[in-house]
């Protein structure tokens, strides 16, 4: 009885830990679409709005889910501190910095975000406005490249969970 509780506990485990990874593989795809409508949302307050970054940041924070929120609305309060506000720039830089461990990006979509934090606040309105159209593009191919990841391995992560564990489990017999 103790053994078979032991074995389930252990299938059970390793179950778990695929499915984990599986859940990884999930989140990228998800983040880069709310990312996408996010920096679209960012174009517009930019351009039909005349909505100061910061502001924009803000207001972008609020119709965002966990762990995007947070990233926004750092950059918000950094541009709005009172001792010390940074630039757009630099606020963009290290609230992904800060946040970077949080999401399931990959390094290539958090470089594509970093070098838009490079044109952000510097240039005029259609300067502005190009640079995040390119940054939405390169998102873009970087979200079907993970939602093909996801189909080839979500699936398998799954599956290579329960069948580790029935290996150690068989192993252990």
């Amino acid at each position: 009885m103790v053994k078979l509780l032991g074995s389930a506990i252990l299938i059970a485990a390793a179950a778990s830990i695929g499915w984990l990874k599986s859940a990884s593989f999930a989140a990228r795809p998800k983040q880069l679409r709310l990312l996408n409508h996010a920096l679209q949302r960012l174009e517009t307050a930019i351009m039909y709005g005349y909505t100061p970054l910061a502001a924009a940041f803000a207001e972008i924070s609020r119709q965002l889910p966990p762990p995007l929120r947070a990233v926004f609305s750092d950059a918000a309060r950094a541009m709005d501190a009172d001792a010390v506000p940074l630039t757009a720039r630099e606020a963009w830089q290290l609230s992904w910095e800060r946040h970077r461990g949080n999401t399931a990006l990959a390094n290539e979509d958090l470089r594509i975000l970093l070098e838009l934090g490079y044109s952000l606040g510097i240039s005029d309105r259609d300067d502005q406005r190009k640079h995040i159209r390119h940054a939405i593009k390169q998102l873009e191919q970087e979200e079907f490249v993970a939602r093909e990841e996801y189909q080839r391995y979500g699936t398998v992560c799954r599956s290579l969970g329960v069948l580790s564990g029935l290996l150690a489990v068989i192993l252990m017999y």
